[in-house]
């Protein structure tokens, strides 16, 4: 349940939810004067110096950035585990940063109708599950990504289908939310075997 108190209030104004056809609305006139709508995805799980890094590198490639905080459901499709962070708590640490003008949930739906894609594997299939339906409806101009090869072709489909220009952004090395969780899980193994130990 998010937090709910008026100063988070007015920075939660930028987020959308699921509500793409509001956000929809709202950037026709800013599309209409002339501005390059950026969107970028991810999780956001743990918020880091890498998240960071790729809002900035959004941001940077037009003028209004639109970012697509997976969802709980759509996070936990390529790992066992569901994000530690909810996905409200995780849309609130997203708007609160000074790149993102709008922010919405990217959410897993199989239910919702799309294009006659090709899906080579399952990952190709959950991809565009989840994106089809944020970019058909707020149509960016152009969509800032990581390099994952393993669904390159669904996302170069998609990217065609609907005239969206793909820019890879290269991940931070040395930090990610997998690396994190795992050296705070092997601190504890350590104290606890220290424990043992003694």
């Amino acid at each position: 349940m998010p937090i709910n108190n008026k100063e988070v209030d007015n920075f939660m104004a930028k987020v959308y939810g699921n509500d793409y056809l509001a956000l929809a609305k709202e950037l026709e006139p800013l599309r209409a004067a002339g501005k390059r709508i950026v969107m970028c995805s991810g999780t956001f799980d743990l918020f880091h110096i890498g998240h960071m890094r790729m809002l900035k590198a959004a941001k940077s490639k037009g003028d209004i950035l639109v970012v697509a905080v997976k969802s709980d459901k759509a996070a936990s499709l390529k790992k066992e585990d569901p994000p530690v962070i909810n996905q409200d708590y995780r849309m609130e640490a997203v708007s609160n940063c000074i790149y993102p003008d709008y922010v919405i949930l990217a959410e897993y739906d199989i239910y919702k109708k799309m294009p006659d894609f090709e899906f080579y594997n399952t990952s190709s299939y959950e991809w565009l599950t989840i994106f089809n339906p944020v970019v058909e409806t707020i149509r960016p101009d152009v969509f800032v990504h990581e390099d994952n090869l393993t669904i390159e072709y669904a996302r170069k489909q998609l990217f065609e289908y609907y005239n969206v220009s793909g820019i890879i952004q290269p991940r931070t090395e040395g930090i990610s939310t997998t690396e994190l969780i795992d050296k705070i899980k092997t601190r504890i193994l350590k104290k606890m075997q220290e424990n043992n130990e003694n």
